[in-house]
């Protein structure tokens, strides 16, 4: 079951990233693109709310201290997440992005280790080393690096994965510690505390930055209609990939979504965007999906 959650968690991604790609440069700046950010986690919040009526769980809509501040961390991990992954490609470093939240992959691995006592062998080790070193060779194909990094970039792509991981590991977390939740409230909290923090940092960013949006002649319904579909795909990516966890060792779970992810994306930009792949990305493609088989073997 944990892979069938897995499989939906990446078709939601993918859906995402899809209407990412769709939606280019609507936002003409770190202030427009957090809003934007910011009224997808409202537009999650309605679906996750909805999610919880119809699966019958209002109930259980009262969290306990536990279930709350795993809630908390949750939330703020996708938004600082969010925040520094918009700053880091407007400072070009889009494309280190991918190795840092593959390495972002290990904070789940190593603390579900210490805490649950999940274990990683050295075959899974290995596939890391060789998911990883796909990653480098990727980003070397696409080397759209066009300013020397520097230490409070490095810092950035550092937080960014750290971000995404500890969001990642909350997802065990829950499902670990808090087992009479349901799951769709822990989402919906989880959108709850990220549109906060969003929107706050919207409100201190916009005081020196005013969002500016470019339509570039498409129709006024185009933006919504995307974000709102990013939303609803963001909300069951997070969903799915949480019933994952109940199922998938923290070892085989994350490396496994970053690196499927990774490869999905990369056929999707072919396919529908006419991203022409080089041998450097078939290489790294094929060797992602060696390090995926021999970590699941």
């Amino acid at each position: 079951m944990g892979y069938l959650f897995l499989s939906l968690a990446l078709a939601a991604g993918l859906t995402k990233g899809f209407c990412g790609k769709k939606m280019g440069n609507v936002a003409a700046n770190i202030s427009s693109a957090a809003l934007l950010n910011g009224v997808r986690m409202l537009f999650c919040i309605l679906f996750g709310f909805v999610m919880v009526w119809a699966g019958g769980d209002l109930g259980g809509m009262r969290l306990d201290g536990t279930g709350l501040w795993i809630s908390v961390l949750s939330g703020v991990g996708t938004s600082l997440f969010v925040v520094s992954w918009l700053i880091a490609v407007k400072k070009s470093a889009y494309m280190m992005l991918d190795v840092f939240l593959t390495l972002g992959a290990l904070l789940p691995m190593l603390l579900s280790y210490f805490l649950f006592g999940e274990e990683i062998t050295p075959r899974q080790w290995i596939g890391f080393a060789i998911l990883l070193a796909a990653v480098f060779l990727m980003c070397s194909y696409h080397n759209s690096i066009k300013t020397k990094l520097t230490v409070p970039g490095v810092l950035l792509l550092i937080l960014c994965g750290v971000a995404n991981g500890a969001t990642d590991f909350s997802q065990k977390l829950f499902v670990r510690r808090v087992t009479q939740t349901p799951i769709t409230v822990f989402n919906f909290y989880t959108y709850v505390f990220a549109a906060a923090v969003l929107l706050l940092f919207v409100a201190v960013l916009a005081i020196r930055q005013k969002p500016h949006f470019e339509r570039g002649g498409k129709p006024a319904w185009h933006i919504p209609l995307y974000v709102g579909v990013m939303a609803l795909a963001l909300m069951l990516n997070s969903y799915f990939k949480t019933r994952a966890a109940v199922h998938l060792d923290s070892a085989v779970l994350y490396p496994l979504n970053q690196g499927a992810a990774l490869i999905l994306s990369t056929g999707m930009a072919a396919l529908f965007f006419g991203e022409r792949p080089s041998a450097k990305s078939v290489a790294g493609v094929a060797l992602s999906f060696v390090g995926l088989l021999v970590m699941n073997l």
